[in-house]
């Protein structure tokens, strides 16, 4: 959203905020200004590398199996 479609990272921040059932302020606009460089630790172009995760944290794609309905 931030980087590859080159969004302001409020509006994405604001649109979480009005539809993550357990929203938490600090999280949410925390992580969303984390993720766009900018507050105390500004560095630009960070992204989440989901498939580094994934190889990491589930090796065996047993939660990625549960939440796809495989």
């Amino acid at each position: 959203w931030i980087h590859d479609l080159k969004q302001p990272w409020r509006i994405g921040a604001a649109y979480f905020e009005s539809m993550l059932l357990d929203y938490d302020a600090a999280s949410n606009w925390g992580n969303w200004a984390y993720i766009a460089g900018v507050g105390n630790d500004p560095r630009p172009f960070r992204k989440f590398n989901t498939q580094k995760q994934a190889e990491q944290y589930d090796p065996e794609g047993t939660y990625r199996a549960y939440w796809s309905g495989q």
